[in-house]
């Protein structure tokens, strides 16, 4: 069962296409990364799929239901924290919680009695007297407390100090994790992500380049580093549709592999080097594969407008 459904979505502001014909979906229980540039529509697809904006063009469903039609109960079952967020600075945090208890039938006042004493937060502290990383722990709390079925976050843990995020992501690990909750997790820090996901997506100025589990996205793409024998020759030639951002210094070669093939990649890559000394082969990591799909996308944005011209 999918918590979030997206087909043919798109969105313009002006003339500037912000989405185009994005699909994608997020199974439930899954914690979801949401990976892309900024200004590649990453918060305008949270923000549609909130309800704050509607989509001009194609389907979007959450947890079951149009996002521009959920019911006041759906509403009460999601959560969203964005970058930036404010909370009312005048509160101390016990009147915060006090003022979101009775909006959710499903607040949970032993859960954010955990989360506080976990978070290290004097409930009756004014939020102003908070630093951003306290801030934003008290966000997470009361988004929590409320037990929400699918959690949406836009960049939380930009600018915040290892400790802090540290805090924030094993608090949300424990949380959603033991509770069966569907996560959907925007932010650039791609090595916490990797840490914390189970499926993963890439959006790039508007079109979603990929979406898949974090293990079929391990098994399709490999970091391949070859030492070739010999004279340096170059192989950019070769690399076909397969091989992203390759880079080449002397007689060394590395790029991350697109491979969709049954054959063993280090079979089928002796072929393309048979004069390599060593050929080592391992999964890509989230960042290599978040630097290799943008450099392919900007590479055939930039031959599409080459031709236009």
């Amino acid at each position: 069962m999918a918590v979030i459904e997206v087909s043919h979505l798109s969105y313009r502001y002006g003339r500037v296409d912000a989405l185009r014909d994005v699909a994608f979906s997020v199974p439930e229980g899954a914690l979801f990364a949401l990976l892309g540039p900024n200004g590649s529509g990453k918060t305008t697809l949270l923000q549609i799929l909130t309800g704050l904006r509607r989509a001009r063009a194609g389907r979007v469903r959450v947890l079951g239901t149009d996002s521009v039609s959920l019911t006041i109960h759906q509403r009460q079952r999601i959560s969203y924290i964005a970058e930036g967020q404010r909370l009312p600075g005048w509160m101390r945090l016990e009147q915060l919680e006090a003022y979101l208890r009775p909006l959710y039938p499903t607040w949970d006042e032993a859960l954010a009695s955990s989360l506080r004493d976990r978070f290290g937060l004097d409930r009756a502290r004014k939020i102003r007297a908070m630093s951003r990383g306290e801030q934003m722990k008290a966000a997470l709390l009361c988004a929590l407390a409320s037990r929400p079925k699918l959690l949406l976050m836009d960049e939380p843990f930009t600018g915040m100090d290892a400790m802090v995020k540290d805090d924030l992501v094993r608090g949300l690990l424990d949380c959603a994790g033991s509770e069966g909750w569907s996560v959907l997790l925007c932010s650039h820090d791609i090595g916490e992500l990797e840490l914390l996901a189970d499926w993963v997506a890439f959006l790039d100025r508007g079109e979603m380049r990929l979406s898949a589990s974090l293990d079929d996205v391990r098994a399709r793409f490999k970091r391949v580093e070859v030492t070739l024998e010999g004279p340096a020759v170059d192989v950019s030639p070769r690399a076909g549709d397969e091989w992203l951002a390759v880079q080449q210094a002397g007689n060394r070669v590395s790029f991350v592999l697109d491979h969709r093939d049954d054959v063993p990649p280090e079979i089928t890559l002796r072929g393309s080097f048979p004069r390599a000394t060593r050929l080592d082969v391992r999964d890509a990591t989230l960042r290599e594969l978040f630097v290799a799909l943008a450099t392919r996308h900007r590479s055939e944005r930039s031959a599409e407008m080459e031709v236009t011209t």
